[in-house]
């Protein structure tokens, strides 16, 4: 059988630390590698960031092994998550197989009480307040009601949660009932769950538009000064930008430790650009599968366009359609509003969106920085012709 690395991780909590040891113990009877602090990871030099040197440990596994009881652990204001839920994460990222097992009794509240509390509580905040919850303000709404068994941290709730919407199964874990490890992990590693270690980490590339950095300077620098007098072809304008605007992942940041995929999005598939007059904004140029009518009224709220034109000079927003399953990011830039649409992945939907806007947002900027950055000042410079 291959040797397998495998990470046990939990709380430090007294009424874990006898199954921790023992099944420590039996994976190393089996033959394989178990990974624990107080084993063979730590503790490390004062001068080492466990957080960081534990993460790192977790990408070297096959298999992450976590147990969940009351307790939630030390929790990291930066990334707004608990170190363990930092661990979970990033074994998901690295696609590791991951086997939870929680408290019979912490899951039973969970599907039974917490979760429709936590539905209702996120829809209700989604529709007030246009993004998703923090997890403090989840903890904050769940220590309100009474239901909530006081005696359980809060944030073991919403690190529940968050596996629901991973879709990541949670097995039963009861403490006075010991479970045959031997039978359970040679069950798994004999259908060839990762038994081989997974392939390194592919190094992260280097900032391909980093020889452009001093040719953009001087772009930046002369476009201003100038007085664009308007369009010669305002569609092929639109079309040339529409070719090099590029989809790419969606990734969202936990402090300064970590960062997670949460998704894509594809190539730009249209444009539309308009500019304002008197009241309404009015269509100048659209390329690709555009749509868009010939003009707006300015009181037309359900506008990406009008929205966008009404938060003022130089702004930009992202916004999301899941009828459509597209994203739209919205530039205003003196008298123009341009949209860029941009087509997402299938399981996108507006809960997932307004969670993950933010993110969102700072994908496609980062991966379009000159494009984007062309597009205010050549827009912007027409306002003075």
């Amino acid at each position: 059988m291959a040797r397998t690395k495998i990470f046990i991780s939990s709380v430090n909590e007294d009424g874990l630390k006898p199954l921790r040891k023992s099944v420590y113990q039996e994976l190393h009877a089996l033959g394989h590698e178990p990974m624990m602090w107080e084993e063979n990871i730590g503790p490390w030099l004062a001068s080492a960031d466990p957080v960081t040197l534990c993460l790192q440990a977790v990408e070297q596994c096959d298999i992450y092994l976590l147990f969940i009881s009351s307790k939630a652990g030390t929790y990291d204001k930066a990334a707004e998550r608990t170190i363990t839920h930092l661990e979970f994460i990033k074994a998901q990222e690295q696609e590791i197989t991951i086997l939870v097992f929680a408290d019979v009794e912490v899951k039973r509240i969970f599907f039974s009480t917490v979760k429709p509390l936590l539905d209702q509580y996120i829809d209700q905040y989604i529709s007030k307040e246009e993004r998703f919850p923090s997890p403090l303000h989840m903890m904050d709404a769940l220590r309100k009601h009474k239901q909530v068994p006081a005696h359980i941290d809060p944030y073991v709730w919403y690190f529940l949660y968050d596996m629901i919407l991973r879709n990541v199964y949670v097995d039963d874990l009861s403490l006075g009932v010991p479970i045959d490890w031997k039978s359970y992990f040679s069950d798994l590693l004999r259908r060839g769950s990762l038994l081989l270690p997974l392939e390194e980490s592919i190094q992260l590339s280097g900032n391909r538009l980093e020889q452009l950095d001093e040719a953009f300077d001087l772009i930046a620098g002369l476009i201003p000064q100038m007085q664009i007098s308007g369009f010669r072809d305002a569609e092929k304008f639109l079309s040339l930008i529409k070719d090099r605007a590029c989809g790419g992942m969606i990734e969202h940041g936990y402090g300064k430790y970590m960062t997670e995929s949460v998704g894509s999005y594809g190539d730009c598939s249209a444009i539309t650009l308009y500019v304002s007059q008197e009241d309404q904004l009015h269509l100048v140029a659209k390329c690709g599968k555009a749509q868009g009518p010939p003009y707006y009224k300015l009181d037309n709220k359900s506008s990406y366009a009008v929205l966008t034109y009404q938060m003022g000079d130089q702004r930009e927003q992202v916004f999301f359609t899941a009828a459509k399953n597209m994203f739209y990011y919205c530039i205003r830039s003196g008298p123009y509003v341009i949209t860029l649409h941009y087509p997402a992945e299938p399981d996108w939907d507006y809960r997932k969106f307004i969670r993950y806007k933010e993110s969102v947002n700072h994908a496609i900027i980062s991966k379009n920085p000159v494009i984007i950055e062309f597009i205010k000042l050549s827009l912007g410079g027409m306002q003075r012709g």
